[in-house]
């Protein structure tokens, strides 16, 4: 059976995709064409990538086959292929990151919490470090208001995925693009997804996945109960996500998948979307022309999700923790086998 890639990988034509493809027969091949012309935006990779590999993993009695997958380098060097299990390219991470991108990188979420034993850190202190690394690839510095905001998203999500997604690893791409004034990271894993991750919260223990997705980017909204009780400069707070999207939405565009649902949400429109994800992908998208005004914004989002807080039930309103306000302290001081 002959699978055709998606023409475009915009992340609505990916999510479709995903849906045939739970609607395929049973078949003893099924070979994938991925075409002679196709761009590959680092979110989109890794949608992909999850969505093959969880197909190849639900058909273990099937062989799973690629073709025309030789024309696409980029992707190639990227780490794409590799990410799935076609042996082809680059392995995730492999390529060193250059050119304002970074390559398909793996995070083992486990390493990351022996890093920090071995270190006498924070979980979160090593988040910190790894998020300024790639910011600092992406945009060449290790100062200003890109690398600052860059730094501050990446280590939000990663944070989530880390203190919430069951998840034993994460995979990471980003592009920036300066001629453009845009960067656009992705993140994603294959855990519990949000809803379950908010059901650990009596509060949240009803929602469906549509409803979930929505009421993480509230202001307060943990799946820690105990969110904003203590005192650790780690803590969730459930603000993270909140204020991550309130930044890309700035002339940018955030979009989050998990489970059956999709959002994506810029400035002015919000789009639902049906989803087909294991686990959890977010795409940051941010307009740099905005980055100056944001700073000035960022006080503005702090305060208004403070309010927002009080008015749902079972948020944290005692306002965001040590860590999900650092972004506006950091701003006062810058400016061949072809199986798989």
């Amino acid at each position: 059976m002959i699978v055709t890639i998606p023409n475009s990988l915009a992340p609505p034509s990916i999510l479709a995709f995903a849906a045939e493809l739970d609607g395929l027969p049973a078949a003893e091949l099924y070979e994938f064409d991925f075409g002679r012309s196709r761009w590959f935006p680092p979110f989109s990779m890794l949608l992909l990538a999850i969505i093959l590999k969880r197909f190849r993993d639900a058909h273990p009695e099937s062989r799973c086959r690629a073709r025309n997958h030789e024309h696409h380098t980029y992707a190639a060097h990227l780490g794409f292929f590799r990410s799935f299990g076609l042996q082809h390219g680059n392995s995730p991470g492999a390529a060193p990151g250059s050119d304002n991108y970074v390559p398909i990188t793996r995070l083992d979420i486990e390493e990351i919490r022996r890093e920090a034993v071995d270190r006498w850190v924070e979980v979160g202190d090593v988040l910190e470090a790894k998020a300024r690394e790639l910011a600092g690839v992406l945009t060449r510095t290790d100062q200003g208001a890109l690398f600052d905001t860059l730094s501050y998203s990446i280590r939000e999500i990663i944070r989530n995925t880390v203190e919430h997604s069951e998840a034993p690893d994460l995979l990471i791409c980003a592009q920036y693009w300066p001629t453009r004034n845009e960067v656009e990271v992705g993140i994603a894993d294959a855990g519990i997804g949000i809803m379950r991750g908010l059901q650990r919260n009596p509060s949240f223990a009803d929602l469906d996945e549509r409803q979930a997705i929505q009421t993480a980017l509230m202001p307060g909204v943990s799946g820690n109960p105990l969110a904003g009780t203590g005192t650790d400069v780690w803590q969730n707070s459930g603000y993270g996500l909140y204020m991550t999207n309130r930044i890309c939405r700035s002339g940018g565009k955030f979009m989050i998948c998990s489970g059956n649902a999709a959002l994506q949400l810029t400035a002015n429109d919000k789009m639902d979307l049906a989803g087909n994800m294991p686990g959890t992908a977010v795409r940051l998208l941010i307009n740099t022309d905005r980055l100056p005004d944001l700073r000035e914004q960022l006080q503005r989002f702090h305060e208004e999700g403070r309010r927002a807080a009080q008015t749902i039930r079972g948020a944290n309103t005692s306002f965001a923790s040590t860590a999900s306000q650092m972004l506006s302290e950091d701003f006062q001081g810058n400016e061949i086998d072809d199986d798989f």
